[in-house]
């Protein structure tokens, strides 16, 4: 399977809910990220109505306008961002278990505009479970499956990743065997290790082992040597998070490191 994921440098910010906006995007692309990855968006009704759930128990989210042209509008405010060159990528996350209308309006405004979508087999939020979505989609992959082909149908121009909780996954074989057919352009995987405060580079390395679909390797980046044992065991990218919350120049600081 050929693909064409290619971005430089090696770093890339993750979603985090609610503070992965425009303003904190262009930051990080400013500070020289090879990605920038906005969201998680609610892009159906059912999650939709989960974000509105969690912001009632005083969780940020992201509530995009459902009437069309108000969506047009917000779109065009809020999503569009500016590379300071042209090897850097743009992706943004949504949060999907069924492909509705909502959805549709979704892809639609998406095509072209960014270079990819990443779908949210992710979250572990109570209200995204309950519905079947985020990490619960890694336990019903013919769900997974069907999904991955009615997003995929309306894209012409901007490619699909997905973004996993690697500890989730029951069956990794199967799962890979659907990425694959699927013509998946990315793996994003948080590779946490159960119970620690670290990631598992095992589980990353079997991952970048079975597959030849791009990887991105994520969870618990501190220093630079965290981003090269990523690398070191097959990953093509690393991504942060949390860190540049606090410190948004952390970005600027690993890439300085990595190509230091």
């Amino acid at each position: 399977m050929t693909n064409m994921f290619e971005i430089y440098p090696f770093i890339v910010q993750s979603a985090i809910a609610g503070v992965a906006d425009k303003k904190f995007c262009q930051q990080m692309l400013d500070l020289g990220a090879g990605m920038v990855t906005m969201g998680g968006f609610p892009a159906d009704k059912l999650n939709y109505k989960a974000s509105l759930k969690m912001e009632e128990r005083g969780r940020t989210e992201y509530i995009p306008p459902t009437n069309e042209n108000d969506f047009s509008e917000w779109f065009k405010q809020n999503l569009i961002l500016n590379k300071r060159c042209k090897c850097q990528r743009i992706a943004i996350n949504l949060r999907i278990v069924t492909v509705d209308q909502f959805t549709e309006k979704w892809l639609k405004f998406l095509d072209g505009k960014v270079d990819f979508l990443e779908l949210n087999a992710h979250c572990r939020q109570k209200e995204v479970l309950s519905i079947g979505a985020g990490e619960r989609l890694l336990n019903n992959l013919n769900k997974l499956n069907e999904l991955l082909t009615s997003i995929s149908k309306p894209l012409q121009q901007t490619k699909l990743g997905i973004k996993i909780r690697g500890c989730s996954v029951g069956d990794r074989h199967t799962l890979i065997e659907i990425l694959e057919k699927q013509q998946v352009n990315y793996i994003h995987i948080d590779s946490m290790m159960k119970g620690e405060n670290v990631a598992d580079i095992q589980l990353l390395k079997a991952y970048c082992n079975s597959t030849n679909i791009p990887i991105i390797g994520n969870n618990s980046v501190r220093c630079i040597e965290d981003v090269k044992k990523m690398l070191k065991v097959g990953a093509i990218a690393v991504s942060v998070a949390r860190p540049l919350i606090r410190h948004p120049n952390f970005m600027a600081e690993l890439i300085q490191q990595l190509e230091g």
